[in-house]
């Protein structure tokens, strides 16, 4: 049998991104927290939708991404919903 082979490196550079998945209306109180990179903010926020998706909980549940500002600290990007 012949494995498939898969590429490794990743291309260019990328950022880090933290989704929050929030099902309750505090936010500050979130489900599940995931990290990931992205080579873009493009690609982050389908990421995001992705992730977002694939978590158990609620239909109106959605998702505070932050991209890291490169110090330690987290800049609020986006909020991501789960479409209707």
């Amino acid at each position: 049998m012949i494995r498939p082979q898969f590429a490794t490196a990743v291309l260019g550079t990328t950022d880090e991104y933290r989704l929050d998945i929030v099902t309750d209306p505090e936010p500050d109180n979130p489900q599940a927290v995931s990290y990931f990179t992205a080579s873009d903010p493009e690609t982050a926020s389908r990421q995001a939708m992705r992730l977002l998706a694939a978590v158990d909980g609620p239909a109106d549940r959605y998702g505070e991404l932050y991209a890291h500002d490169g110090d330690s600290g987290a800049v609020h990007f986006e909020t991501i919903h789960l479409p209707e």
